[in-house]
């Protein structure tokens, strides 16, 4: 497990990074934990470069239970054809899918019920992994959404997401957007 600490605040560290799927997966930009307040389960983000060749592999790793996958067909069918039929039938794993185009977002009752999706999960104590094709954009804006449900604010929700998983989080205007409709939101939900 690589770990790179970040500098202290009044002599105690905050948040650090923390890869870890290991040498395997490092060298495709790594699988990295993401702090989610009052829940058993752990989220993981990663990029398709981790998931695509062999994601039976990475789900056991991590003892993940469901995968969530913001890929389109077209995205995933031209470097991993194998995985879209692996997404049709995941056994023993659940395979969670909300395509969305690159840098964009999609519909705001779909993310937001993808969202409660992933937080149930969690709080059953399940480990979600969620990817897009970085890892970074589109599983971000959905990692940050899962740390406002679970009762962060949106800022510092996008910090701690951005130092566990360095360059993840919103990536266009339209998920800035997107992020502050859905927080408000989910923030008036029941536990």
């Amino acid at each position: 497990m690589n770990q790179r600490m970040l500098p202290t605040v009044g002599g105690t560290a905050t948040l650090s990074a923390v890869e870890v799927g290991g040498d395997r997966w490092a060298t495709v930009g790594g699988v990295h934990r993401i702090p989610v307040a009052a829940v058993r389960g752990g989220l993981y983000l990663c990029g398709l470069d981790v998931v695509g060749p062999d994601p039976a592999a990475i789900m056991e790793h991590l003892e993940a239970t469901t995968l969530v996958c913001l890929l389109t067909d077209v995205e995933i069918f031209r470097r991993y054809p194998d995985y879209l039929d692996w997404l049709a039938y995941p056994e023993p794993y659940e395979a969670l899918r909300l395509p969305t185009e690159d840098h964009l977002v999609t519909d705001d009752e779909a993310v937001a019920s993808l969202v409660m999706a992933t937080i149930d999960r969690l709080r059953d104590g399940d480990n979600v992994l969620i990817h897009c094709g970085a890892g970074w954009g589109r599983a971000g804006v959905i990692a940050v959404l899962a740390m406002v449900a679970a009762g962060a604010t949106v800022d510092d929700a996008i910090r701690d997401l951005r130092v566990a998983r360095p360059a993840a989080g919103p990536q266009s205007m339209e998920q800035d957007l997107q992020i502050d409709r859905l927080a408000r939101q989910l923030t008036n939900l029941p536990d």
